[in-house]
């Protein structure tokens, strides 16, 4: 599982770096979803969105100062489009589109383990048709560590940058006042460094050359789909506890 990530906010950063243009408009309409479902009424927006209790806290968060992003936070995610690359913002933890309710904290719809992408409907809906990649710096994960519970981060040597496959939706709210897209990012299972720290799982990533034949599902067959997500960078990672 990959707990919370820390991105780069800059947006113009992003598309110079993978050549990506950016839906402007998508960045607007979350911050009228912001607006919008800030001036509701708590039970009110308990209704609209499914929730079993009243929200405590902002639904439509952005990365923290320092560019962390916890799952149900929005961030920059890279689909195809007519005219090539697009970031958009999109919510990291999936709500299936059609949902009548969200899906319970309980349960995490925010990583997709490579070997379930057809087992487990959530991700069945998506695989081979809603494809997209996340770029981030680095990733966090609880792990045992002497003892106890603590918080550690992997980053790649070499790149400042790094990037998983991850498979989107689109939710619209039954009034159609709010709406929005989410992602969950694809992992496999970890190389030896990471594994040594105590930690099972690691997001794939994916080799560059072959971003665009992952976002372009279409024509392709899954056992390509599967090869291609286990084309990735060979790399070592680098850990730090959290302070």
């Amino acid at each position: 599982m990959c707990f919370s990530v820390q991105i780069d906010k800059n947006i113009k950063n992003l598309a110079k770096r993978f050549h990506s243009g950016v839906d402007i408009g998508a960045f607007h309409q979350l911050k009228e979803m912001r607006s919008y479902a800030s001036s509701l009424e708590s039970e009110k927006l308990k209704s609209i969105m499914g929730l079993k209790r009243k929200p405590k806290t902002e639904l439509f968060k952005t990365p923290e100062d320092d560019g962390r992003v916890y799952p149900g936070y929005f961030a920059p995610v890279i689909t195809a489009s007519d005219k090539g690359r697009l970031i958009q913002p999109m919510r990291y933890r999936v709500r299936p589109s059609g949902s009548g309710e969200e899906i319970p904290s309980k349960y995490n719809v925010f990583n997709a383990r490579v070997d379930s992408l057809e087992k487990r409907q959530t991700w069945s809906n998506l695989f081979m048709r809603n494809h997209g990649i996340f770029p981030f710096i680095r990733f966090f994960e609880w792990v045992e560590h002497k003892g106890r519970k603590e918080l550690i981060n992997f980053s790649p040597d070499e790149y400042e940058v790094m990037w998983a496959p991850c498979l989107w939706d689109f939710w619209r709210s039954s009034d159609e006042n709010i709406y929005f897209h989410s992602f969950a990012l694809i992992t496999d299972d970890p190389p030896k460094e990471i594994e040594e720290r105590g930690h099972d799982r690691c997001p794939i990533f994916l080799k560059e050359e072959h971003i665009d034949s992952w976002l372009k599902p279409e024509g392709k067959t899954r056992e390509e789909i599967y090869s291609l997500l286990r084309r990735i960078h060979d790399v070592h990672y680098s850990y730090e506890w959290a302070s």
